[in-house]
């Protein structure tokens, strides 16, 4: 927890050092040197975390943030699934989003060290579900503009089931302890079942 005070500490009390040194000397050249020391010194004092700690660290932060490039993924996909017409289709992106939500939590709890990698695959399903919803939603409001309109959004309306079960497959393989499953599943399922919905435009 001190660790988190060491960079504005170490800044504080270069600030101080120079001010003072710089009170009683007139000197440029001596105070920054001390306040350079100083501010090592209290950083060091404050941030005693081991190598391995501050690794750890490192990846806590990194697997936070995938994790919330993931979520604002869902939080635009629920808002783009409000315009979905087919009730099933609505249902199942809405389905999808809570499980990937409880897939984040359950991982984090039971398997945190595979959490950064688990936010970097389902960061990659989902930019593609969020694509195929995109031409979805357009097919669904112009289909004028495409051959096979219905043959089309039915494809689409599959990926989303897919993609729904796909999600809560992984959410009991990580309650059954399945990781070796579980990672398998993550690398090879969700992406070759997004079909692509280009190509439909005459």
């Amino acid at each position: 927890m001190r660790h988190r005070f060491a960079a504005p500490g170490g800044l504080l009390t270069a600030v101080v050092v120079f001010v003072v040194a710089f009170a009683l000397t007139r000197s440029l050249l001596w105070p920054p040197l001390l306040a350079l020391v100083a501010a090592l010194g209290v950083y060091l004092m404050l941030d005693d975390r081991s190598a391995r700690q501050v690794a750890n660290d490192d990846y806590a932060g990194e697997a936070r943030a995938k994790v919330d490039e993931a979520l604002a993924r869902v939080k635009r996909i629920r808002a783009q699934a409000k315009s979905v017409a087919s009730p099933a289709a609505r249902a199942a992106l809405d389905q999808a989003g809570n499980h990937v939500t409880e897939l984040f939590a359950r991982v984090r709890a039971k398997a945190p060290n595979s959490l950064y990698s688990t936010a970097s695959q389902l960061n990659g399903h989902l930019s593609s579900l969020e694509g195929v919803l995109g031409q979805y939603l357009d097919i669904q409001s112009k289909p004028q503009l495409y051959r096979d309109p219905q043959v089309l959004t039915r494809s689409g309306e599959q990926a989303f089931y897919r993609f729904a079960e796909f999600t809560l497959e992984s959410v009991r393989l990580v309650n059954q302890g399945d990781m070796a499953q579980y990672q398998a599943n993550l690398e090879t399922v969700a992406p070759p079942e997004l079909p692509e919905l280009s190509g439909g435009q005459p």
